[in-house]
């Protein structure tokens, strides 16, 4: 059974591991290897370890930045103006942070959509 919680001796421990990962200069896949610790392992150790260090010296982070992303649509799209059922523009309000985007976008280009939405979210 896994535990979320580390203990505060254990977490040390890995902070340890990870200093010294920083002061031999090597690739961290190298010094896993060299460790005989999994590479996986030690990248979650390298994302929480900022959390980790401003816990113990007291300090709060803001909450990670969540990858999801709430989209509203519009239920009552515009007709086509060929007639079909299909709509000829997409809705999308984005939300991020203190960012707000609110879209109307032809259907027939919903590639571009994309590609523009992953770039203005980063």
């Amino acid at each position: 059974m896994r535990s979320d919680k580390l203990s505060a001796e254990r977490i040390d421990e890995i902070l340890a591991i990870l200093d010294e990962l920083k002061a031999s200069g090597m690739k961290a896949e190298v010094f896993a290897q060299s460790k005989g610790l999994g590479y996986g392992q030690l990248r979650g150790w390298l994302s929480s370890a900022p959390r980790w260090r401003a816990h113990r010296a007291g300090v709060t982070l803001p909450p990670r930045r969540s990858t999801f992303v709430r989209a509203q649509c519009n239920p009552n799209p515009a007709p086509a103006t060929d007639g079909s059922c299909q709509p000829a523009h997409a809705r999308i309000t984005c939300e991020v942070a203190q960012r707000r985007a609110q879209i109307d976008w032809p259907v027939a280009h919903a590639a571009e959509c994309a590609q523009w939405l992953r770039a203005w979210l980063g």
